[in-house]
């Protein structure tokens, strides 16, 4: 064998920097799905690796090893495809959007769109399905109102990224927490610091520039069509919250994820039995093919028909080959080449968790894709997180809210192209008000600064 070669800084840094290029035009230039560019950049690493003279078996490990380590992340997250099957079979989550829209208030349009959008993302565990239904809906009502549809697009999204990355059923949360090694719980309660500060920042701004709309009559006949649709194909009651008080309850008590799950998605199967009438096979069906919905209202149909093992496998696909890519980086040195070389200064708690922060930020923004962002600074920032006695939950908080809540600023991130397409407005209207972004980064400025909610590590 050929002693291994070392890495030089500028040949690590010009690999990474071809990874992201490569990303950035299958993703944004080519509009291909991650899954060929992130396949691509394998390949790329390893023919550095061989060049480095690291053996092939040895490579092979380095990608067997990091997605070896992660097999808890894939049992989760077809798990929230099971969950959400089954809640939308039993009526869970149609009930739960009948209420929201129930008490959804024109006289306070943009602060109402905001929380019954927090609160649908966090039932569903998706941003996008929420903008792409009620999101839709409610920007027919902004432009009845005469309310400019950026402002309204940006309460959209706001509200259903923070419900998005709070929620325990979110997937790219559950890829934080074991991406970062830290059980679900604790990220969701690290989340909590700057969430709540978030959210309630972003009400009080669209509260108050809600007020000059305050006195307008909107046209809620989207809104109206969506309830009559729901109240005509499921039986609706208070007691379809069930599974969710079961869940939380669950959560409480810190029960594993996967066993707190499989009992919530059962709930939702016994409900589906038991008050919809439907059948077993069928309700259990909904676990593996998810919910589908022929009501023939179309903004319904889009909203219900969602979950199940088969809606996640291309998710599991995207991770297991980010998780191999970042394998891949990390065997061959080239990620801690990288950070080894900014480490010097990073001996502070204030200049690792907003090195993070901006990391994952800027990764998410060339790599057109938060999973990157996500698998790679995790990867590249939790030994300076252990040095310094900070605890991983910090690490995935922080994370997540750089790849994830700042996606939609730029035009070309799988979310930016999203949102534009879905709710008819380009990035550049609704980017001065996603308020999201404003709110977050500074919840997460005060927080590095102050050392409050900065959990120490034992």
């Amino acid at each position: 064998m050929k002693t291994e070669r070392k890495n030089s800084f500028l040949m690590a840094l010009s690999v990474l920097l071809v990874n992201i290029l490569v990303l950035l035009t299958g993703v944004v230039f080519l509009k291909l799905e991650p899954h060929v560019p992130i396949l691509i950049n394998i390949g790329i690493v390893l023919c550095f690796g061989i060049l480095r003279r690291i053996s092939w078996a040895e490579l092979i490990a380095g990608m067997h090893k990091a997605v070896a380590d992660s097999v808890g992340v894939f049992l989760t997250i077809l798990m929230v495809g099971v969950v959400v099957g089954a809640w939308t079979m039993c009526g869970t989550v149609p009930v739960v959007i009948y209420y929201g829209l129930m008490f959804f208030s024109p006289q306070w349009f943009l602060i109402s769109i905001m929380i019954l959008c927090f609160i649908m993302a966090f039932v569903t565990g998706s941003s996008w399905t929420t903008a792409g239904t009620i999101g839709v809906a409610f920007m027919g009502v902004g432009i009845s109102l005469g309310i400019p549809a950026g402002l309204t697009a940006g309460c959209i999204i706001s509200g259903a990224m923070c419900g998005d990355k709070q929620s325990p059923l979110g997937a790219a949360t559950n890829l934080t927490a074991a991406i970062s090694k830290v059980d679900l719980y604790e990220t969701l309660h690290s989340l909590v610091y700057v969430t709540i500060p978030s959210i309630v920042g972003c009400g009080i701004i669209f509260t108050v520039l809600g007020f000059r709309y305050s006195k307008v009559t909107a046209d809620t006949t989207q809104v109206e069509e969506i309830m009559n649709g729901l109240a005509s194909t499921f039986h609706l009651s208070p007691v379809l919250i069930l599974p969710i008080i079961v869940l939380l309850i669950l959560i409480f008590l810190k029960i594993p994820t996967v066993p707190t799950l499989i009992t919530a998605s059962l709930c939702g199967v016994l409900l589906s039995v038991l008050y919809q009438g439907n059948s077993l096979g069928d309700s259990l069906s909904s676990m593996y093919y998810g919910y589908v919905s022929d009501s023939g209202i179309d903004l319904l149909d889009r909203l219900l028909t969602r979950g199940g093992l088969m809606a996640m496998a291309s998710t599991i696909l995207l991770i297991i080959l980010a998780l191999a890519l970042a394998g891949c980086l990390e065997r061959t040195s080239i990620m801690s080449t990288v950070i080894g070389k900014i480490s010097g200064i990073l001996q502070k708690r204030f200049s690792v968790i907003m090195t993070s922060y901006i990391m994952s930020t800027v990764l998410g923004f060339f790599s057109a894709d938060c999973h990157m962002a996500i698998v790679l600074t995790s990867n590249a920032m939790g030994e300076r997180f252990d040095k310094l006695g900070i605890h991983k939950c910090v690490l995935a908080r922080t994370v997540h809210d750089g790849a994830t809540g700042l996606a939609p600023l730029v035009p070309w991130t799988t979310a930016g192209v999203y949102f534009s397409a879905t709710l008819g407005v380009t990035v550049a209207e609704y980017v001065p008000f996603y308020m999201l972004a404003l709110t977050m980064t500074a919840a997460t400025l005060f927080f590095a600064a102050t050392g409050l909610g900065v959990r120490k590590s034992k």
